[in-house]
């Protein structure tokens, strides 16, 4: 992840929290999903908890005297132990010489098995050379590292964690250490790919629907239309347009010209009615032309925030 993403998650977070823009809005706003500006909100809590514990380690240090090192050392030691992230620790050379219990819980090795050893026995063989290249580039010349690794645990199984790789310095300036803060991530990657299948289901079967349908916010506003829709109506529904707006001209029973609004469809809307049903209206796209279709408009809420949103379905009939 880049810094500019992460400006931009840590940015959503943060209206997110202020609760100033409704979720649904900043997700169009962003163009990502509600379920996607949770998991930054999360990402951004977690960045935070772990901001503050370490203030709360650093405060704790001030506040010791100078002659009392082994007090901090045993500070320092508890919070890396009861850490919920894993933590490596190696020399300059890559070797490992500390690893604390969360790495064990995370890939099944005993800290005994990987003193003194590479962290490469965790590579799984599917993170591209050319990312390792840039981590050690990175590292050794005195900056922090970012990524996402996939690897591999002591049973053979494969993880995804995020990690955070940084070098530590001696007294006299020198590269001594190496440390890698890391986080387990695989149930949200899995997620996050059960996600885009299904997503990807639902827009074949979407764009396959011989009708023309088209989903509407409570503002009356574009959140989907299929290409049947576009057919129907002569050009392009985007999202975020008003339906109302389009260029079209509408047609009651007897073609009796209709605005749009006048339509017993917006009723859904406007009147709170849940289903209105119109056997015949004639709609006349830009292109020209009378089309006549039976169509329907149903209420229902919006997945996850609730809201109120109208869904239309058109399907040709005859004059």
């Amino acid at each position: 992840m880049d810094r500019h993403k992460r400006q931009i998650r840590e940015e959503a977070a943060a209206r997110m929290r202020e609760g100033k823009t409704p979720l649904l809005e900043l997700a169009r706003e962003y163009g990502v999903s509600t379920n996607t500006l949770r998991a930054w909100l999360r990402e951004s809590d977690a960045r935070q908890k772990a901001l503050d514990a370490a203030k709360r380690v650093g405060a704790a240090l001030s506040k010791e005297k100078l002659n009392l090192a082994s007090q901090r050392q045993r500070l320092l030691m508890h919070a890396l132990e009861q850490s919920p992230a894993t933590i490596i620790v190696t020399d300059a050379e890559g070797r490992i010489v500390y690893a604390n219990p969360r790495f064990v819980e995370t890939t099944g090795y005993q800290v005994a098995e990987v003193l003194g050893k590479n962290p490469r026995l965790l590579k799984s063989g599917e993170t591209p050379p050319e990312e390792y290249q840039r981590l050690w580039k990175t590292i050794l010349s005195g900056k922090v590292w970012r990524g996402v690794f996939h690897n591999k645990r002591k049973d053979g199984t494969l993880y995804w964690e995020r990690a955070s790789i940084s070098p530590v310095f001696d007294a006299r300036g020198k590269i001594a250490h190496f440390m890698a803060v890391k986080e387990d991530i695989t149930a949200f990657v899995e997620a996050e790919k059960a996600r885009r299948r299904i997503e990807a289901r639902f827009s074949a079967v979407f764009a396959a629907l011989s009708q023309a349908i088209v989903l509407l916010d409570r503002d009356g506003r574009i959140l989907l239309a299929n290409p049947a829709a576009a057919a129907l109506f002569g050009q392009a529904l985007k999202p975020g347009e008003a339906f109302a707006e389009l260029n079209l001209r509408w047609l009651d029973e007897k073609k009796h010209a209709l605005l749009c609004r006048e339509l017993p469809l917006f009723d859904v809307l406007t009147k709170g009615r849940e289903k209105v049903v119109m056997p015949k209206v004639g709609v006349i796209p830009p292109t020209g032309g009378e089309r006549w279709v039976s169509a329907s408009a149903q209420a229902l809420a919006l997945p996850e925030s609730l809201e109120t949103a109208m869904l239309m379905v058109f399907e040709t009939s005859h004059p």
